[in-house]
């Protein structure tokens, strides 16, 4: 009777072994074969070049810097704390740093993770020398982004780095992984899918010891293409130099084809802070930096545009015909308005539209404002384009404000008065207002402004060349000029400063208030004419005090570019 029931029981042990086989050879093989074959295949990526920046005479904004870099495969490695102290000695660094980042950057089992880079070419060799020891480890060519002109520019070009969580779900669809350089900010972020490269890498065989047996296959990543930009550096330097380490911003367009030559916004960055993985004291600096040196003025932030902003209210009431160039209004040197006296620092007596655009005269355009009212005023603004972003080819623009009817719960006359000088809801980007002044030496042709003259070899700029009109009659357009003209030709002219030899310049300055308890924002913008080439422009000095201090910045940029051939 026992041995019966013992032959029984291995019967049936024996019965679910077979069953237990026939699942797991036939069911579940297929399953089991892959996973051998994943086990015992490895591929190796292979990074290829990022696509250059250049500007448009050929200097390198953005280049590619070959260096090395050790990987680690998860899978393979027995003895972690080994290879890491093993690391730690040849490369000078800390193990448990090593680890760290091994830990961080660690994705599957079987995709390498790279856990130092920029080594020399003496530390790979010792690296490879003793790989056999360290199954998965390796050393592998990398390319680390570079930009040679540091902070001239840093905001128009961006910078690259590993993709974050939020940003790779909403990449990953396009074919990214998350080893990928990604673009940020600029050029860089903005033509990031035509400037990246799709890599390669190599397919192997390697033993239960993770050691090479075979090549499988082997693909070469493609290049990036190369985008050549409308930039010229030596404007962009210029204007750098000049504005140093002030909160400001410089534009500087073609007014004939909305190419931009210039997009500076001050304080700069070094997009190479963002490159060097090991040190990130500079980045952890721009972030504290309560001067926002990360922000872009040019065309990312808005401000009150101050008395620049009579070039619409000009526009406006010659066009309706709420005034002519000769028309005159008193500027005594205050104002009356709704139990309120205004004082301002000049009285300049009777003054036509020539003497107050050249002198900022605020009781002509208050006068003139009240006249049309606001919506007459948001309608013109609205017409050169100062309540919408220009288009330009690089993220995050800002797109101005205009206060329209039902913007406010109440609206005063005052409100309009304030409106007038392009105070109040008034906002506008130092790149609207250049091209502002594009459109002014157009006589309406409004253009573009786009950064990219070439991508890949081909020129292709159809994107940026459709253009729209302002349409006012030509005697109006006439008259601005010889107002703005008289801005800087006037003895008196609130920019007589830049009547400079072999330069013709016209333009509006502008000194906007900020708010209680800070600083003017000062402004020029305006059209510079030499027999080699003509800018549209604008300057703006945040929180510089007096717009006089906007056209000494001015005038010292424009001579730099003037002495150097530039223009």
């Amino acid at each position: 009777m026992r041995t019966h029931i013992i032959r029984n029981i291995i019967i049936a042990l024996f019965f679910i072994i077979t069953i237990d086989l026939f699942y797991m050879q036939v069911i579940r093989g297929g399953y089991f074969f892959r996973q051998s074959e994943t086990n015992s295949i490895r591929i190796i990526p292979f990074e290829g070049k990022r696509g250059r920046i250049l500007d448009r005479n050929g200097k390198v904004l953005a280049d590619n810097k070959k260096s090395f870099c050790v990987t680690i495969i998860p899978q393979d490695q027995k003895d972690k704390k080994e290879v890491f102290h093993f690391l730690a000695r040849v490369l000078g660094l800390e193990a448990a740093g090593l680890e760290a980042r091994f830990k961080k950057n660690k994705l599957t089992p079987f995709s390498p993770v790279i856990v130092a880079e920029g080594i020399t070419r003496q530390q790979a060799i010792m690296i490879e020398e003793s790989s056999y020891q360290y199954p998965g480890l390796l050393v592998l060519e990398h390319y680390s982004r570079y930009y040679p002109f540091t902070e001239m520019g840093g905001h128009v070009i961006g910078y690259v780095g590993k993709a974050d969580e939020e940003k790779m779900r909403l990449i990953q669809q396009y074919g990214y992984s998350p080893q990928d350089p990604v673009g940020y900010s600029g050029i860089e972020q903005y033509y990031d899918n035509e400037l990246r490269t799709q890599p390669g890498g190599r397919q192997i065989q390697v033993n239960s010891r993770g050691q090479q047996v075979r090549l499988l296959s082997l693909r070469q990543p493609s290049e990036g293409k190369d985008l050549v930009l409308t930039l010229d550096q030596d404007i962009q330097t210029a204007a750098q130099k000049v504005l140093a380490s002030r909160p400001g911003a410089a534009v500087f367009l073609d007014p004939d084809n909305g190419e931009v030559l210039g997009l500076v916004s001050s304080p700069g960055f070094d997009p190479n802070a963002f490159s060097e993985h090991e040190d990130r004291s500079l980045v952890v600096g721009y972030l504290r930096d309560t001067a926002s040196p990360l922000m872009n003025r040019a065309s990312g932030a808005q401000f009150p545009p101050g008395s620049v902003f009579k070039i619409i209210v000009a526009s406006a009431a010659l066009q309706e015909r709420k005034i002519k160039p000769t028309t005159v209004f008193d500027c005594p040197g205050y104002f009356d308005l709704g139990g309120r006296h205004f004082t301002f620092a000049h009285a300049f007596g009777q003054q036509d539209l020539i003497q107050a655009m050249g002198h900022s005269a605020n009781e002509y355009f208050f006068n003139t404002g009240l006249d049309l009212g606001r919506d007459m005023i948001a309608r013109y603004a609205a017409q050169f384009g100062l309540d919408e972003a220009t288009g330009i080819d690089i993220p995050y623009e800002a797109k101005g404000s205009i206060p329209r009817r039902n913007a406010m719960a109440r609206w005063f006359a005052g409100d309009t008065a304030n409106m007038s000088i392009g105070q109040g809801g008034v906002m506008s980007t130092p790149l609207q207002l250049a091209r502002l002044m594009a459109t002014v030496e157009n006589e309406g042709r409004m253009v573009m402004p786009h950064i990219r003259k070439s991508l890949g070899g081909v020129d292709n700029v159809a994107p940026f060349t459709s253009s729209r009109f302002v349409v006012l009659r030509p005697e109006v357009w006439q008259a601005l000029k010889l107002s703005l003209r008289a801005v800087v030709k006037m003895e008196t002219g609130t920019a007589k400063i830049l009547d400079l030899p072999d330069l013709l310049i016209y333009g509006k300055t502008g000194t906007a208030q900020a708010g209680p308890g800070k600083g003017d924002h000062a402004w020029f913008a305006g059209v510079v004419q030499t027999a080699k080439r003509k800018l549209a422009f604008a300057v703006l000095l945040e929180h510089g005090g007096s717009s006089a201090n906007a056209c000494l910045a001015v005038k010292e940029i424009l001579l730099e570019l003037q002495s150097g051939g530039v223009i």
